[in-house]
């Protein structure tokens, strides 16, 4: 149990989802209030665990059979090409971020048209659908699924719900406690202090992960065995 959760909780840091913290603050921004955010994150953390451990205990196991059927072995050539391709697009994204000008900030308008408490509820199950274009979220079904239980496939998913949405639950927590004015101030003088900094740190961990996973190609290709 204790290996499947460490794997949820790497899932869910690799699955991070900043957009939710967006809408939650534009939400009060647009002058919503607490009961009806509280009611579109209750409805979409729901949702999102409700719908996860069904698909995992209907489907999950047969499908973590079926992927392990599919998939190459631990030493086929398979992983050695894969391994270059990430290590390509990842240099790439990197190439992009550093050559790439200054991007101008858009205005929007804000929304004047506030939802009814059916409508939050449903953009809270909206905000779940699109947990399936996220594969650490397949991941974890496949790993409850593996386990044979609801009751363990329903708490990883509430665990890599927690961990992919730890910003959404700050910034909730901010707006519950009256504190989003400071805490956005807090992060626009982090910005302005630290961005550069973290940019450079972010791009040199790309670049190593890049250059280990290439290094982990090629000794499969020259002797027929991986490096890690």
């Amino acid at each position: 149990m204790i290996h499947r959760m460490l794997n949820t909780i790497g899932l869910g840091v690799l699955g991070v989802d900043p957009i939710t913290a967006v809408y939650m603050m534009s939400m009060r921004l647009r002058g919503e209030g607490k009961s009806r955010i509280t009611l579109f994150f209750l409805s979409f953390a729901v949702s999102t665990i409700l719908v996860g451990t069904v698909f995992a205990a209907s489907m999950g196991a047969a499908a973590a059979d079926a992927l392990q059927s599919i998939l190459p072995d631990d030493d086929s050539r398979f992983w050695a090409i894969a391994e270059f391709a990430v290590s390509i697009v990842i240099l790439i994204w990197v190439a992009k971020r550093v050559f790439a000008g200054p991007k101008r900030e858009k205005k929007q308008p804000r929304e004047a048209v506030r939802r009814g408490v059916l409508g939050h509820v449903a953009v809270g199950f909206v905000f779940a659908v699109t947990s399936f274009t996220d594969p650490t979220f397949y991941a974890v079904m496949l790993i409850g699924g593996e386990s044979r239980s609801v009751v363990t496939a329903a708490l990883l998913l509430a665990l890599w719900f927690v961990v992919s949405q730890c910003l959404a639950m700050v910034v909730y927590a901010a707006i519950q406690c009256n504190r989003l004015d400071a805490l956005a101030a807090r992060l626009d003088e982090w910005k302005e202090r630290n961005l550069t900094m973290f940019n450079r740190v972010l791009h040199g961990v790309m670049i190593g992960i890049a250059i280990l996973l290439a290094a982990d190609a090629t000794a499969y290709l020259s002797t027929g065995g991986y490096l890690l």
